[in-house]
């Protein structure tokens, strides 16, 4: 029979179920039945108690649908004893109409089946050894060790291993009190393969006298890392040799190699957290550096975008400090002259470069001079530092230097124009007022006259305004809210506001601090600027006046804006509004404006403008804050 080459047990049965037809030879070993008699026991003998009726009836349906699969079948041996099979049935049509059965004892397949469970659970544990390596915790080792012994299904495992400190081998793990908590580092010299010591053999080893004074029967080690660098000992103790998976010595290896990465990772990790500290110092230090610098520094990428800037930096810019990073340059430092060659220049060619006077606006539009200079730093990492040293302060005194030299000149011009020319331009105006007045007012000379008079009045208007600008200031300090002092002043001059139709649009920030100046030329000032505003708006328009606190090198300031819809000024006259004697006005002096700058000067201020074709002009008018200190101690 073909059958009885094959490892299972087959039975034949006639296509009705009432006789066996055949068996092969594991069918016999598994009932006892000889071949002569099987084919005289009926298979319902075969297949008792409920469960085989139904069995046998569910094998005999084989001929109306495909293979059936049954388990735990109660089979009947030749002695009488009742065996549990997993059953397989198919019909077949030659050479005869026949079932064919194949029996399986149930116990072998979940042997089988528990075996796998076995293997997919050892490799489970592996899986998750082999994950805690990947854990941040520096001591890894210590996860792994508890695993470990419940994958060997040991009493106790513990790794010795290398000291950072001294030169032995520290235990870790759940051996007990009797293993040493430290090996000599020739200790494991004797052991440079994996070993196992069973009880009744020599204990030449501490860690076999350990083992043995600990009551185990058993004790298996495993080196980590290689024949010239050990780095420690896996050590996993049984008090029973039967508890000793098949696959321990296998088990003992890989774990063994997991436990030596572990090693390695957290010396590894301990490094990386130490050079993480110390590059994080290294930051800290130069953050500290980079501040404490009164320059703007700036670090590019090699597209040209912010790595870090300092704080001046942005400070100097009008940024937060977090606000910059990323960010273009061509975004950060904007102005009407082209710096992006000198940064190409240093960075094609790697040298420094450099911008003597260079002109940037701030974030909110404000324009200073700076000297730029540009070096590419060294490294892997293309990188350029961009130093920005604010000129703002040198070319104040610069400025400050020509107006002195200004004042000084016309100091002798006035006065030598002062005493040859206002008197007699005052003769000449009362003799005319004179003539005038005897002529009448109807006499055809009478407009004329008027004219020379008036004439007369303005030479003697800008004699004094000479004189103003000539003679030293005196002024008298104290503190003021420059907020209140606008108020009264836009309603004394509402009437010409609304006759010459000028809207007039405030904004006053109620935090704005006090400043300490002189009422009576700071109103001057303002007076001469919306003056200036109101004739440049002569079909009406908008007068905007904005207050708020500002700061500078120098500490908190009061700011004042006032900005008009006239048509502006020409780029080619901007630069000279200043300068005294220039107007563009047909009566006008030339002096008011180098009046206002001065007496804001003498304030420790500043006047700014800016103009835009078609759209209008903007003064800003800058005063020191009064600090807390002096708000409370002025009256």
């Amino acid at each position: 029979m073909l059958a009885d080459s094959l490892p299972e047990a087959v039975l034949v049965l006639t296509s009705d179920g009432r006789s066996v037809l055949a068996a092969n030879h594991a069918f016999l070993l598994l009932t006892g039945h000889s071949r002569d008699e099987i084919t005289d026991v009926r298979p319902s003998e075969l297949f008792p108690e409920t469960a085989g009726e139904e069995a046998l009836a569910r094998i005999l349906n084989a001929w109306g649908s495909a293979d059936v699969e049954l388990s735990e079948v109660p089979l009947r041996t030749r002695d009488g004893e009742i065996l549990r099979v997993d059953v397989q049935a198919r019909a077949s049509s030659a050479p005869a109409e026949a079932i064919l059965v194949r029996l399986e004892p149930t116990g072998a397949r979940l042997q089988a089946e528990h075996a796998r469970l076995a293997v997919e659970d050892r490799f489970g544990r592996l899986q998750t050894l082999a994950r805690r390596l990947l854990e941040p915790a520096p001591q890894a080792l210590e996860t792994i060790v508890p695993a470990a012994r419940e994958l060997l299904a040991a009493d106790a495992v513990g790794v010795y291993a290398a000291s950072a400190s001294s030169p032995e081998y520290l235990l870790q793990g759940s051996l007990p009190a009797d293993f040493p908590p430290s090996l000599p580092a020739g200790a494991l010299d004797a052991l440079p393969s994996p070993t196992q010591w069973t009880l009744g053999q020599r204990p030449d080893h501490p860690l076999y006298r350990a083992g043995r004074s600990a009551g185990f029967g058993v004790v298996r080690t495993a080196p980590l890392g290689t024949a010239t660098a050990w780095v420690g000992m896996l050590v996993a103790a049984w008090r029973q040799e039967s508890n000793i998976p098949a696959e321990a010595e296998a088990l003992m290896g890989i774990i063994a190699d997991l436990a030596h990465a572990a090693l390695l990772l957290g010396l590894q990790r301990g490094a990386l957290v130490r050079l993480e500290q110390q590059v994080q110092a290294l930051k800290a230090e130069a953050r500290d550096l980079a501040g404490a610098v009164t320059d703007g520094l700036i670090t590019l990428d090699e597209s040209l975008r912010v790595v870090h800037a300092n704080g001046r930096a942005a400070e100097m810019l009008g940024y937060r400090d977090d606000e910059l990073h990323g960010a273009p340059v061509q975004d950060v430092l904007v102005g009407p002259e082209d710096f992006l060659a000198t940064l190409l220049d240093a960075s094609g060619h790697d040298r420094p470069a450099e911008r003597p006077r260079l002109t940037l606006h701030r974030r909110d539009g404000t324009p200073f001079p700076v000297h730029l200079r540009v070096r590419p730093l060294p490294g892997a990492v293309e990188r350029l530092l961009v130093v920005l040293s604010d000129m703002s302060e040198r070319q104040a005194i610069e400025n400050q230097t020509e107006i002195l030299a200004q004042r000084a000149l016309l100091g002798e011009v006035s006065a030598i124009f002062a005493h040859e020319v206002r008197n007699p331009i005052n003769n000449i105006s009362t003799g005319v007022q004179y003539v005038a007045s005897r002529l009448g007012k109807d006499h055809p000379l009478y407009e004329s006259l008027e004219r020379l008079r008036r004439e007369c009045t303005r030479l003697d208007q800008l004699m004094s305004d000479v004189l103003f600008f000539a003679r030293p200031l005196e002024l008298r300090m104290e503190p003021l809210d420059l907020g209140d002092m606008l108020t009264r002043l836009l309603a004394r001059w509402q009437p010409r506001l609304q006759q010459a139709r000028i809207q007039v649009h405030t904004a006053f920030d109620p935090a704005t601090p006090r400043c300490e100046a002189d009422p009576r030329t700071l109103e001057q000032v303002i007076v001469n600027v919306i003056t200036n505003a109101m004739q440049a708006m002569a079909s009406g328009g908008t007068l905007s006046l904005t207050l708020a606190p500002g700061s500078s090198p120098q500490g908190p300031t009061v700011e004042l804006r006032i900005a008009d819809t006239g048509p502006g000024i020409p780029s080619e006259v901007l630069d000279r509004i200043f300068d005294p004697f220039f107007t563009t006005k047909k009566d006008g002096t030339g002096l008011g404006l180098a009046i206002s700058r001065r007496i804001l000067a003498a304030h420790k201020g500043g006047i700014h403008v800016e103009s835009f074709a078609d759209a209008g002009t903007v003064f800003t008018l800058r005063l020191p804050a009064l600090t807390h200190l002096a708000e409370a101690t002025a009256p």
